[in-house]
């Protein structure tokens, strides 16, 4: 239980990890992600306004010089007032340290374009405060000025965006190949703990049965050796005693105690090859069920089949005990509570696993109801908790009415 909640533990925490940096990485690209954009964004909206404001104190100055139009002496000042906002928020837009030439071909074209700006501002204010009738043609040279300075400071803006974006997919992409790698190394993580896990679990499980084995052992030799021996013991002195018994009465107590230290004695025999069976040791797996199903048929009751494929790897002691029972206690199923004619055993290898279909053509069951109270349903219970402990699998198909298919596999 303890190895489990470390285990638990353990899987927890890496998931959280990873969980965490995940997050982290999603948040930091779409926070990163958005900055880029709004930033270029108002770059170009603001050159853009640049543009669309010289644009305007042209006409209003044409509207000046060609109708004599005083009123837009005030439209001319204000388009010039909102030119020089616009180029001190496009200023403020640009770094101050210069990372690369994009940025400073950005400031180079920027200062170009301000310096534009103020000389027209300066020579409209000029021709206006004069009350000039004609439009002066510096003041044009310097529009035309001021547009090609307006195009380099474009061409800039839009390779300064390029810059921008390419160096922003170069951070995206080594984020996403970072949380990627950090991804593997969470999962290698994952499977590494459930691996160990399962490993230790095994391990456990074999260490397990390895004791089971050995008390069954123990156990069996003490019974052989001291409850076996007084039973024979007894026999043998109610023999030596029926022979000196002239009385019929003490004579037919005497046969009453031989049949039941016999009962006692067969059934001990049956106790001691449960624990430790005999017949396994000395005929394998196979030949031990072969017997058993010779005895199942002589009985007339029951057909018992086995047949066995491929089986050529050498079974582990423990491995080919647990087969052995558990195929043991199918049988004894089939015998007590199915009702069945027939009984079915095929045991094959597949590479490294070793298969057992069991089938009979019993009274079935709902396979929902094994972990009921019932007490028939108790030697599946057991199966299924003696597979799960050394990492068996198993199926067990079965309806009312329609006999029982179980497949169990076993991991060489």
């Amino acid at each position: 239980m303890g190895l489990k909640i470390i285990f638990r533990g353990k899987v927890l925490l890496a998931i959280i990890i990873f969980t965490t940096i995940s997050c982290t990485g999603i948040i930091y690209t779409s926070i990163k992600n958005l900055q880029p954009d709004n930033k270029h964004l108002l770059l170009l909206e603001l050159s853009k306004n640049i543009d669309l404001e010289i644009s305007h104190s042209r006409i209003f100055l044409d509207d000046y010089f060609l109708f004599n139009d005083t009123l837009k002496r005030t439209a001319i000042l204000s388009s010039f007032t909102n030119t020089q906002k616009y180029i001190t928020s496009l200023d403020s837009l640009v770094e101050a340290k210069y990372k690369d030439n994009r940025e400073l071909e950005l400031r180079k074209s920027l200062e170009s374009v301000t310096n534009q700006v103020e000389e027209l501002q300066h020579k409209t204010a000029v021709a206006l405060q004069k009350n000039a009738q004609t439009f002066d043609p510096a003041i044009l040279t310097n529009y035309r000025s001021f547009q090609i300075a307006y195009q380099d400071l474009q061409q800039t803006i839009d390779d300064y965006i390029l810059n921008e974006n390419f160096r922003f997919n170069q951070k995206v992409f080594t984020l996403v190949l970072l949380t990627f790698f950090l991804l593997l190394v969470s999962i290698f993580l994952i499977y590494r703990i459930i691996s160990s896990y399962n490993a230790i679990e095994k391990q456990q499980a074999i260490r397990s049965l390895e004791v089971e084995l050995k008390e069954r052992k123990r156990i069996a030799a003490d019974l052989h050796d001291g409850l076996g021996s007084i039973l024979s013991s007894i026999a043998l002195y109610i023999k030596l005693i029926e022979k000196d018994c002239t009385n019929k009465t003490e004579n037919k107590n005497l046969i009453q105690i031989k049949e039941l230290s016999g009962i006692a004695l067969e059934n001990l025999e049956a106790t001691i090859n449960n624990l430790n069976p005999s017949i396994l040791n000395k005929y394998g797996l196979i030949k031990s069920l072969e017997i058993i199903c010779d005895r199942i048929n002589d009985v007339g009751e029951v057909t018992c089949t086995v047949n066995s494929t491929n089986l050529e790897m050498k079974l582990d002691p423990n491995m080919e005990l647990n087969m052995y029972r558990i195929c043991n206690e199918l049988i004894n199923n089939t015998l007590k509570h199915a009702g069945a004619s027939k009984l079915y055993i095929d045991i094959q290898q597949v590479k490294k696993t070793v298969i057992i279909l069991y089938r009979d053509n019993g009274k079935g069951f709902n396979p929902e109801l094994i972990y009921t109270s019932d007490e028939e349903k108790m030697g599946l219970r057991n199966i299924i908790n003696r597979m799960k402990s050394f990492g068996g699998k198993y199926e067990i198909n079965s309806a009312t009415g329609k006999g029982v298919e179980i497949m169990l596999r076993f991991n060489l």
